[in-house]
């Protein structure tokens, strides 16, 4: 819904968004909600049917964004986009109003820098290639990161050229909500930076991305061990795709290597409950496709590996993913996915990764997981 003149109900609504000449504020947002079912959860292999907290095939989410025209090259842009729970109507991102980005920049033919929560350039390099998304049943059950590449006080920049794109972004307390905030007594505490560098064609694409989490100040930032502002958790990746008429072929390769920990697991053995470690590097490929059979219908689905390097033992995950999608109208659609995990080792990796925190279907060590889901997305 573009608005470049405001309703009165709008101006009532938003009293500081003024419509001028050269201005223009959406309104946007997204309704995704399923019934999801996951077996084989925790050490106690508990199975669940109900709804996901955090993502469906797509997050629930609404936003506001805006440009203004400064002059003939320079724009003042905004964007402020709210994560939601649709099953209950909460917040998401830490119960942050607007978790999933709040940012103002400059924009012009030069590129766009922007200050406030945001995107890390992994984010960008990803988002032609990783075919599923942030579908519940995707990359996130193998990297917890991969659905939360946002920073808190970034500040980024982004350019294009003739096909070829230039980011870099650096952020200071990049996770206030996660306890990861400023420390203005350790300089480098909670930082975070990231760069890509892409080419994409009409057809086809390829870039490469690096992203860097600095630990903290004595504090075990989500379990990641990185508790001195030396440590680094570093991913590097490199992400292709290609379209050819309705099909279109998406390749993701992320190398990790952490000064801390990649995780835990655990199984219950002999009665008692023995704890691992996934140590501290590894290697994730994802292989994904999309083919419109028809203009409303799409089948999707992605072959996904993870092999965990230095664990309590060798370890590695195979997920396997399908999804069919079948739009009603423009805005809206329904859907069905399902996802299989394969663990070996004391890998725990999950299908379903659409739940996070005290809600996660993780499973336990070297468990396999079962997991469906079918839904309903409405756009606005």
């Amino acid at each position: 819904m573009k608005l470049k003149a405001l309703t009165v109900g709008l101006a009532l609504s938003f009293p500081a968004l003024v419509a001028a000449q050269g201005t223009s504020v959406t309104l946007y947002g997204t309704i995704d909600t399923a019934i999801n079912y996951t077996n084989n959860i925790g050490t106690g292999e508990n199975n669940y049917t109900g709804f996901n907290t955090q993502t469906n095939s797509w997050p629930s989410m609404w936003g506001l964004r805006g440009s203004e025209k400064i002059s003939d090259n320079l724009e003042a842009v905004f964007k402020l986009e709210s994560g939601f729970n649709s099953a209950v109507g909460s917040s998401n991102q830490g119960g942050r109003l607007f978790g999933r980005e709040a940012w103002v920049g400059l924009k012009g033919d030069w590129g766009q820098v922007a200050l406030g929560r945001q995107y890390s350039m992994l984010f960008w390099s990803m988002l032609n290639s990783d075919i599923m998304g942030p579908n519940a049943h995707g990359l996130g059950g193998l990297d917890g990161y991969i659905p939360d590449r946002r920073q808190d006080n970034a500040i980024t920049y982004r350019g294009t050229f003739s096909g070829v794109t230039l980011g870099a972004s650096y952020a200071k307390g990049r996770d206030a909500a996660g306890g990861c905030d400023v420390n203005y007594s350790q300089e480098n505490a909670c930082s975070s930076y990231s760069a890509m560098l892409g080419y994409d064609a009409a057809t086809w694409g390829a870039n490469v991305a690096i992203d860097v989490l600095k630990g903290g100040d004595g504090t075990n930032w989500r379990g990641s061990g990185l508790t001195n502002t030396q440590d680094e958790d570093r991913r590097v990746a490199f992400n292709a795709w290609a379209k050819f008429d309705a099909l279109k072929l998406g390749l993701v390769y992320i190398n990790r290597n952490t000064d801390g920990t990649i995780g835990s697991s655990s199984r219950i053995v002999n009665g008692a409950t023995q704890n691992y470690n996934l140590g501290d590097r590894s290697d994730l490929w994802s292989l994904g496709a999309a083919y419109a059979l028809t203009p409303a219908v799409t089948i999707d689905g992605s072959v996904n590996y993870i092999k965990f390097k230095n664990a309590s033992e060798s370890s590695k995950s195979m997920l396997y993913v399908a999804r069919v999608k079948y739009a009603l109208s423009k805005r809206t659609s329904v859907y069905a996915s399902a996802a299989f995990v394969n663990n070996s080792g004391v890998a725990n990796s999950a299908a379903n990764s659409g739940s996070i925190g005290a809600q996660a279907y993780t499973p336990a060590a070297g468990n396999n997981q079962t997991a469906f889901m079918t839904g309903v997305r409405h756009n606005f």
